[in-house]
């Protein structure tokens, strides 16, 4: 990880870089005695996670405090299991069954990382990132709806206010939605005149 530029604690399995004025994180979490295998003794299940303080500040100013649907969503980072990043074929969770495997374990979570999470990482650093990503739709990223308002609020930050009321429009404009997404719409609809 530090090839990367990505450091981390003395007795800690989460490992941080600041690029671009994001903080990228890898978390190295494991699950003791997996319920999908109970005969292992562990699973690694890595998680990567970018914050982007620009974002995260219009996020919560958009959405903070909510109840309800948008409940949490003011803590919403671009946090997601490793796995997004690779083809579906590579699952991006290892099983340890011998405390032998682990080293071997450890290596192709490196490797995996090396192939599918750092080149999505190396391209996700900013605000216009986020919206680039999302344009093209990059499917190693989730779809999941915090992370839709999360592009909203990046595309805000860029300056791309009719974009992020396109994306609102397109992914939430069917009635229920927009009912239960009001915040956000109403936030968009705002965003000039607050930053005027």
């Amino acid at each position: 990880m530090s090839d990367h530029g990505f450091r981390r604690g003395k007795n800690s399995l989460i490992y941080k870089r600041v690029i671009a004025g994001s903080t990228q994180i890898i978390d190295l979490t494991f699950d003791v005695r997996p319920k999908e295998d109970p005969v292992a003794l562990a699973a690694l299940y890595p998680r990567m996670e970018v914050q982007i303080p620009a974002v995260d500040a219009v996020l919560e100013d958009m959405v903070g405090g909510a109840t309800g649907e948008l409940a949490g969503y003011s803590e919403a980072r671009t946090r997601q299991g490793i796995h997004f990043t690779a083809e579906k074929a590579d699952p991006g969770r290892w099983y340890v069954y011998r405390l032998q495997d682990l080293p071997a374990a450890v290596e192709q979570v490196r490797a995996f990382l090396d192939r599918w999470t750092m080149p999505l990482l190396d391209v996700y650093a900013t605000p216009e990132d986020m919206v680039a990503a999302q344009a093209r739709d990059d499917g190693r990223l989730t779809h999941a709806r915090p992370q839709l308002v999360r592009v909203i609020a990046a595309a805000l930050v860029c300056g791309k206010r009719d974009y992020a009321h396109a994306l609102l429009e397109k992914r939430l404009g069917a009635p229920g939605a927009r009912r239960l997404y009001k915040r956000v719409f109403d936030y968009v609809e705002s965003y000039a005149e607050r930053t005027a």
